[in-house]
């Protein structure tokens, strides 16, 4: 099991029922799992089953000198371990940079942990053997990127950067800024980012995999795109400096790479997405005699409020599914207290169900949780129904404290709700299911 305290967690039935389809969304996305069912090597040609275009992309391995591998984000060392081990001998070496340290040793190749979401010394560190790396390469190298969220806090070139990025992150995530807004002043302060280690890599083959945590699945905002051609420019980044209180002159904004030619031998493929976790939900609900219902693969707003639509329509033997990233708006005259947005919407959703609907509480579970295992703490997020409003009730809590001041997940330690995982599957955000009795 991913989910690691599922058996304490399935108090009932229909708890069961919800977390046995919340574990097949992550038996969809686990990291080793999927490289193994999706790329194999026939002949020396390396075959990419692309599934959401029905296509295979091939590599005639003997066409490169050198065979080079980085992985940028979270689940990208796990990503890239899997990887080596189908190239074998074929790989030069490579690094990766994920918030996880692999203990599992590959010739040639190194393994770095940094921090997130704010960076420190220890990423600029390994920043810059990535791009010492990539920045020798020739015409006839392959160079083999494993691109997954946490890759834009993650990658930091330069105490400049490291300055600028820890400020932005604060103040524009705490103003509620969607990714995408982050994500364009991250790139115009970077090297590495908006299509930068492209350019560094040039002329040699790119092949970038990318596990899109992004809603819509832009792949030049996920990890900040950084071998993906970047359309926005320094100007984009000074209008979301200035819409949330910030002088862009504070900030040394760079130009992203524009000469096309950069990206010319650059093969970006979306690898995993949330749809993969969505539709290992489906299987399971239908197996479990449910009827799955999509509300969106693009799920945005204010976490608090993000779940009382979809209990409000769900029906009895239903399943309503969401993928998605919500946003938490901090109060700035309150210190926010420790949790995740997830957390935040489960909370959010016990707080707001009306207490005079019973019946919709006694027959109605929800959950929201992380795909890579983290919200904002070491919990995966959350589960809410009415045994854990009567749990709160019963050792005194208020619900409406704890998620005023955004300390979720002690409510949910104290009420045994909160989700934990292993962390073995891929970034793609965040999922949400409301289950209704039938």
């Amino acid at each position: 099991m991913i989910i690691t305290n599922l058996k304490k967690l399935a108090k009932t039935s229909l708890r069961k029922k919800a977390l046995l389809i919340a574990e097949a969304a992550y038996e969809a996305i686990d990291i080793e799992k999927t490289i193994k069912r999706r790329i194999w090597i026939k002949k020396n040609i390396l075959e990419i089953n692309i599934h959401l275009e029905s296509s295979v992309l091939r590599l005639d391995l003997d066409d490169y000198n050198r065979v080079f591998m980085v992985g940028i984000g979270k689940g990208s060392a796990l990503a890239s371990v899997t990887l080596a081990k189908i190239l074998g001998k074929r790989l030069t070496g490579g690094i990766a940079l994920d918030v996880n340290q692999q203990k599992l040793e590959i010739k040639n190749f190194k393994f770095f942990k940094g921090d997130h979401p704010l960076p420190s010394k220890k990423n600029i560190k390994a920043t810059k053997e990535i791009i010492k790396l990539v920045y020798g390469l020739k015409k006839d190298d392959l160079l083999i990127n494993f691109i997954c969220g946490g890759g834009s806090a993650l990658v930091c070139s330069r105490d400049r950067e490291l300055n600028y990025s820890k400020l932005i992150i604060k103040e524009l995530t705490k103003a509620g800024a969607i990714i995408s807004e982050l994500n364009t002043v991250r790139k115009h302060l970077s090297d590495i980012k908006g299509g930068g280690l492209a350019k560094i890599a040039y002329p040699a083959t790119i092949v970038s995999l990318v596990a899109s945590d992004v809603c819509g699945n832009d792949l030049s905002v996920v990890a900040s795109g950084p071998t993906v051609f970047d359309k926005t420019t320094k100007k984009d980044a000074k209008k979301i400096l200035k819409k949330y209180g910030l002088k862009p002159s504070k900030f040394a904004l760079l130009e992203t790479p524009k000469d096309r030619k950069y990206f010319k031998n650059v093969k970006n493929i979306l690898f995993v997405c949330n749809q993969d976790g969505i539709m290992g939900m489906m299987a399971k609900a239908r197996k479990l005699g449910l009827k799955p219902k999509i509300h969106s693969l693009a799920l945005e707003g204010e976490a608090k409020n993000i779940l009382l639509p979809m209990i409000k329509r769900v029906k009895k033997g239903e399943v309503i599914l969401a993928a998605g990233e919500t946003t938490i708006t901090f109060n700035k005259k309150i210190k926010p207290g420790k949790g995740g947005r997830n957390q935040e919407a489960v909370l959010g959703a016990l707080v707001k169900l009306p207490i005079t609907n019973y019946q919709l509480q006694k027959n109605v579970v929800f959950l929201s949780f992380a795909s890579d295992g983290y919200d904002h703490t070491e919990s995966a997020g959350a589960i809410g129904d009415l045994i854990g409003l009567q749990k709160a009730q019963k050792i005194g809590l208020d619900a409406r404290d704890y998620l005023n001041s955004h300390s979720t997940f002690k409510f949910f330690q104290k009420t045994n709700g909160a989700l934990y995982t292993q962390k073995t599957c891929f970034n793609v955000a965040d999922f949400m299911i409301v289950l209704r009795q039938s």
